[in-house]
């Protein structure tokens, strides 16, 4: 019996924001931002997934120093955009487990004092789809863990958790 594949291409356009973890909390507090990302169905219960994001990483009080230790120069808001592919694989109707891995963008490398304007990125994450009354629409809501290697040849990474909620409808 052949497996039915459960939908068309997806879309989803969403907010999401964060609370930075690690080398990089001292100076960024907070993150906002918005992703898109397109899921193309595999299997009955599996999409492989692309995704483009912003994320702007809001400055922490106390941050008045740039990470090359420049004096005097104000420490600038983080801004990245992460390009990810990956795999989502539903445990139960509308419960799902999620991979991406990527590179992220440093959209402000000057402005940061940055060496690299790109850095790997891998990003685990959970969530659920609740479905619209409208047919074939839906909300994604999802929390995750973005790791982001140090745009400054470093061990600082751009670690951070984050929510996603997101407006999903079928193509």
């Amino acid at each position: 019996m052949a497996q039915a594949v459960p939908d068309t291409m997806r879309l989803a356009i969403g907010f999401d924001a964060g609370y930075p973890v690690g080398s990089i909390s001292t100076r960024y507090i907070l993150s906002a931002g918005g992703s898109i990302r397109l899921d193309v169905p595999f299997s009955k219960r599996s999409y492989i997934t692309a995704s483009i994001g912003y994320n702007n990483f809001f400055l922490a009080n106390g941050s008045t120093t740039t990470q090359q230790a420049i004096l005097n120069v104000p420490v600038p808001t983080l801004q990245t955009m992460p390009i990810k592919i990956g795999y989502k694989y539903f445990l139960i109707k509308t419960f799902y487990v999620q991979g991406e891995v990527g590179e992220t963008l440093l959209l402000n490398k000057a402005a940061e004092y940055a060496t690299n304007s790109y850095a790997f990125t891998y990003s685990p994450q959970i969530g659920m789809i609740f479905k619209l009354k409208k047919r074939h629409n839906y909300i994604d809501a999802g929390v995750r863990y973005e790791g982001v290697s140090s745009f400054y040849n470093d061990s600082d990474k751009y670690n951070f958790w984050a929510v996603h909620i997101s407006y999903a409808f079928n193509l």
